[in-house]
């Protein structure tokens, strides 16, 4: 319980660092975490500046259980421009945890889905997924 007060404490802090000293007037700036699959624990903060979004965030796997965790980004922009989807999956199957970075030029929305799958022949292949969520 004091890691994850002391994580969240950690990264309230960074956010509002970065938020008082390098965020222009036009910029966004917000926290999310990940809620529905139990073995994935996210957690992190995106930048939504006038041309592109940066999102920083920690992933962890929680079980040792043959599967491993990962996060399905959707970025979508306007009518004309395809949506951006990113995977991002933790190499094995043991509890882990890295902090990791995703960019956009996609600036209308973000949606996170929380995911669990295994590795074969270098690619990662989805077992379980949670709903998506907006995070802006």
């Amino acid at each position: 319980m004091r890691r994850i007060a002391t994580a969240t404490l950690a990264a309230g802090v960074l956010i509002t660092t970065f938020a008082l000293t390098t965020t222009p007037a036009d910029a966004a700036v917000g926290f999310w975490r990940t809620v529905g699959l139990s073995g994935v624990d996210a957690f992190g903060y995106y930048n939504a500046e006038a041309t592109k979004v940066t999102l920083n965030f920690d992933l962890k796997d929680t079980k040792k259980d043959g599967y491993s965790a990962a996060l399905r980004f959707t970025f979508t922009g306007t009518k004309k421009q395809k949506d951006d989807v990113r995977v991002v999956a933790l190499q094995g199957d043991r509890v882990q945890d890295k902090w990791q970075t995703v960019s956009s030029t996609r600036l209308k929305h973000l949606y996170v889905q929380e995911c669990r799958g295994t590795w074969s022949k270098g690619t990662f292949k989805t077992k379980k997924c949670a709903g998506w969520r907006q995070h802006y």
